[in-house]
């Protein structure tokens, strides 16, 4: 009798391994990895996924399978990668198992007669009609039959959907009854898929490649399975081609190719690209679809239909078959770190798919991380470097403004007199400006002049933004929302003064300095409905002269010739940051940026406003020269033993109230310090950053370890010891991006 291995579709960090079933005879065709099935476990029934068969076991007793209840939906591979997920990040193996699975079909088992079945989804396949001539057509109305005729008329070019017909000549469906009994038309029913949408856009072919993009596409077609490149390139060095060209050679071998971008904002641009390139062998995935229409993606790409996928960061658990190729589009960013459990980094999973799967991993950015460049140092990553962008572009003039000389000087305005000629310049001229501020809403925050009161959340520990449409206060942690008071709620002063400046005020002040000039505003609150993105971008696209005005959504991806320039309102928002990375991220951020400006045949400008312009984050921006802040950055990450120079874990501990998180940390903290190995130091339980949100109280503890230290064997045995508490929840996090 063989034996299944079962993942227990039960979210439990104490799940974390499999367990063993026996196959009964009547089931032994039907059990494959990959398959649902319905087991006994605990004394209730429960439903779990096939990730492995074998013919011995190490466990004496086993409970026989009870039914299978769904087609593989993954393979041995895929079973091989999420319980490596769910070991390297401490997370319950059924969440790891879950990224495998159709969107939408979280299965829970139902009794059937004798048997079992899987619940009704919420989310289905959408069958349509399709109506055409049968072969014969000797079929002859009656001359009153007017809706016959029109009918067969309509079907004389060829096939149609009734639902075509329906919304051409009317309510169609007894005329096609009785054309269907008389035998003049055949009626079929087919799988529908929704569209996606992001439509296609221009992506000439280049016909002279530049000597990087040349190097790039040889180390990509002389790499190894499994191994990974890096392209380095500037913003505009044609790194997209490179990942084309690449792809063609893909699939020119009848292999696959995955391709990931950090924002969903980008999906639509880089979707229409491709789409202008590969056709309707494209599929998207992204989390801005609708269930269904992620669903009809996940199986054209199951079906192999689509022989390129595009999508954010759960596009890399798509089913592609035969994968030769996955791309990383700006594999700097934060966003390919999943924020729940289990709280992977997708460039990492990359390289396990990869080497399981004997594709080549490609990375690109124009300002790659810490961890890669030194991958690079390493040798495990090919690094090839793009420095000069397509088409002779050079890069724009970039000139840092120091706001606190600007106060000093008497100018009050959130604009820099050197950023407020160049806009009144681009209105003058017709062209286009992009201004960052990555900061949404009005203001930051309302002050009391008199006592010093901030209105503040009442679940979590932050100031409430000022949004002025409404007028409104809102928490942009957990949406709360109040009325802007006319006096001060604790000593009833009526001087309330507004703090710090968002996207919303930028807008405003823009209005006021060039009136007429066209504004776009891309951010959380202008692009929440579906399809948002897309329209921010269509609407600044369609304008002749304009400014966009945006968070940091702006601030990469995007390729508009007519931008000549970018304004950075204040590069000072991300640098303050209680995070090692505030840095580099402020680096990023402002060279991604500053890339947007100048991309076509006219020279570009980029005006940075800050009030610390010596911070070498600035200056290696300014200089065009990175190595001044990476040497800055490599010296006080290694001296203080951070990543990539060594390892982080971060446990966060929540609770209802202050007392219970503590406690709970410290019985954590007190495990993991009994386990650490010398060289490991246990931070904490302190309160986090954030001490609470949404009503719940945050500690955490951090645990710094060598880089070649297994912090998760370490958390899985910490935290097993640690006994459960209601109402208390522990969130452990390896490797974290975000301290905050």
């Amino acid at each position: 009798m063989r034996i299944a291995r079962v993942a227990l579709d039960i979210p439990a960090r104490g799940l974390s391994s499999a367990f063993d079933y026996d196959v009964p005879p009547h089931l032994d065709a039907e059990v494959e990895v990959g398959v649902a099935v319905v087991v006994e476990f605990a004394r209730r029934t429960a439903v779990g996924h096939v990730v492995a068969c074998v013919d011995t076991s190490d466990v004496p007793s086993r409970k026989p399978l009870l039914a299978v209840v769904s087609p593989p939906r993954f393979d041995a591979v895929s079973a091989g990668i999420a319980a490596r997920i769910a070991h390297e990040y401490v997370a319950p193996l059924a969440d790891a198992v879950r990224l495998f699975l159709p969107p939408g079909t979280v299965p829970r088992a139902v009794p059937r007669g004798d048997g079992w079945t899987l619940a009704p989804v919420p989310v289905a396949p959408v069958e349509e009609r399709v109506v055409a001539l049968t072969p014969q057509g000797d079929y002859v109305p009656a001359p009153n039959a007017t809706r016959q005729r029109a009918v067969l008329d309509a079907l004389a070019l060829g096939p149609v959907t009734a639902a075509e017909l329906t919304a051409a000549l009317g309510s169609v469906s007894s005329v096609l009854s009785r054309l269907e009994a008389s035998g003049a038309i055949t009626v079929t029913t087919r799988r529908r898929f929704r569209d996606p949408g992001a439509p296609t856009r221009p992506a000439p072919r280049h016909d002279v490649l530049s000597a990087g993009q040349r190097d790039a596409l040889d180390a990509i077609e002389r790499a190894e399975p499994g191994s990974c490149v890096l392209l380095d390139g500037v913003t505009g060095s044609g790194k997209t081609e490179v990942y084309l060209r690449a792809i063609e050679r893909v699939c020119a071998a009848g292999r696959r190719a995955l391709v990931l971008v950090p924002e969903i904002s980008l999906t639509p641009q880089t979707v229409g690209r491709f789409r202008a390139r590969f056709g309707d062998d494209v599929a998207v995935v992204h989390s801005r679809l609708s269930a269904g229409e992620r669903l009809d993606q996940w199986d054209r790409i199951a079906a192999g239909q689509a022989r390129v996928v595009v999508g954010a960061r759960s596009a890399l658990f798509a089913p592609v078959a035969d994968l030769g190729l996955i791309v990383i589009d700006e594999e700097h960013e934060t966003s390919y770190k999943q924020s729940s459990a289990p709280r992977y980094h997708a460039r990492e999973v990359a390289r396990w798919i990869a080497a399981e799967r004997g594709a080549v991993l490609v990375l690109g950015s124009a300002t790659p991380c810490l961890e890669t460049r030194e991958e690079v140092v390493r040798g495990t990553i090919t690094r090839v470097e793009l420095p000069e962008r397509v088409g002779g572009g050079t890069p724009p003039a970039i000139e840092v403004v120091d706001l606190g000389r600007e106060f000093i000087d008497g100018n009050r305005s959130m604009f820099s007199r050197r950023l407020a000629a160049e806009l009144i310049a681009v209105a003058e001229r017709g062209e286009k400006a992009v201004l960052l501020l990555n900061r949404r809403g009005f203001a930051s925050f309302l002050l009391c002049r008199e006592c010093g009161h901030v209105p503040g959340c009442a679940r979590c520990s932050s100031s409430l933004t000022l949004h002025e449409a409404g007028p409104r206060l809102m928490c942009h942690h957990c949406g709360a929302r109040s009325g802007v008071p006319a006096e001060c709620p604790e000593c009833s002063s009526p001087y309330l003064r507004k703090f710090g400046a968002g996207t919303q005020r930028v807008v405003n002040e823009l209005e006021t300095l060039v009136p007429g000039l066209r504004v776009v505003r891309m951010d959380a609150d202008t692009t929440s409905m579906k399809g948002g993105h897309e329209l921010r971008l269509a609407e600044f696209e369609a304008l002749e002269s304009g400014v966009l005005v945006g968070t940091q959504m702006v601030a990469k991806g995007l390729d508009y010739p007519e931008v000549t320039l970018v304004g950075v309102v204040s590069a000072d928002t991300t640098i303050h940051l209680p995070d090692f990375r505030s840095g580099e991220r402020t680096y990023q951020m402002l060279e991604q940026v500053a890339g947007r400006a100048g991309r076509g045949e006219r020279p570009g400008v980029v005006v940075i406003q800050t009030y610390w312009p010596e911070h070498p984050a600035l200056v290696a921006v300014s200089t065009h020269d990175p190595g001044r802040f990476y040497e800055a950055e490599r010296t006080e990450r290694r001296a203080l033993g951070f990543p990539p120079y060594g390892r982080l874990a971060n446990v966060l501990v929540t609770a209802e109230t202050t007392e219970a998180a503590r406690a709970q940390a410290a019985r954590v903290a007190e495990e993991l310090a009994a386990l650490a190995p010398g060289g490991w130091e246990i931070l904490g339980p302190v309160p986090a950053p954030l001490a609470r949100i949404k009503g719940r109280h945050r500690w955490h503890v951090l645990v710094k370890a060598p880089r070649d230290a297994d912090l998760a064997g370490a958390l899985h045995r910490a935290l097993g010891a640690v006994r459960s508490v209601a109402g208390v929840s522990v969130a452990p996090d390896i490797d974290p991006l975000d301290l905050v």
